[in-house]
């Protein structure tokens, strides 16, 4: 296959797990396709390992599901070699920050929006895990989770940030400043910035 074909993304409109690679991507920089689907074709089903997206194909035709395994490939791949983590213990924080917040804060958030869950499950959620990231980034050396460089656990607590005001929670969320300091470096970002304001908007507000 040809290596300078563009690296190419699919998920649905809406933001929840598909939102993680394309912010990634755009933040790297990255020429890459994207593509926003409805629904899941029987056709393109059967190309997927699982029968689901998140869907990243590589510019070499490698392909993978699964938003953790993604971000870390893309990481690993195409972000400077501390992205990930400079230290043993700094990797374990990383990996420890990712699968908190895909796992425990965005899917509940996304949860809660549809109506699976009570809201009054966010009175728990907001304070114990945005809580934990206002305290490392209180108590870091740094501007960062892991110091004085940014990686790809900073990302993704921005990114649920970023998702929870979305979801309508900004006035739960204020007293976080250092959580709001991290927000400002990210939209800071040119190729955040451009995705942030030229995405589809799903009618479904997830």
């Amino acid at each position: 296959m040809d290596q300078s074909q563009k690296p190419s993304f699919t998920y649905f409109t809406v933001l929840v797990l598909g939102q993680f690679p394309r912010f990634l991507l755009n933040y790297l920089d990255i020429d890459f396709e994207d593509k926003y689907i409805d629904k899941i074709e029987d056709s393109f089903r059967a190309q997927l390992k699982y029968g689901q997206v998140p869907y990243f194909v590589d510019n070499d035709g490698f392909s993978l599901t699964q938003t953790g395994p993604i971000i870390r490939y893309i990481a690993s791949k195409y972000a400077n070699a501390d992205f990930l983590g400079k230290t043993l213990k700094d990797k374990a924080i990383v990996d420890e920050t990712i699968n908190a917040v895909l796992t425990d804060v965005v899917l509940q958030g996304y949860k809660v929006r549809k109506g699976v869950e009570d809201i009054k499950t966010l009175d728990t959620i907001i304070p114990r895990y945005f809580g934990s990231f206002e305290k490392s980034l209180a108590s870091s050396t740094g501007k960062f989770i892991c110091g004085d460089y940014v990686t790809l656990a900073d990302l993704c607590v921005f990114i649920a940030f970023h998702y929870f005001i979305y979801l309508g929670h900004s006035e739960s969320l204020t007293s976080y400043t250092h959580l709001h300091e991290l927000k400002a470096h990210f939209e800071s970002n040119a190729g955040i910035q451009k995705y942030i304001t030229t995405r589809p908007v799903s009618e479904k507000g997830i």
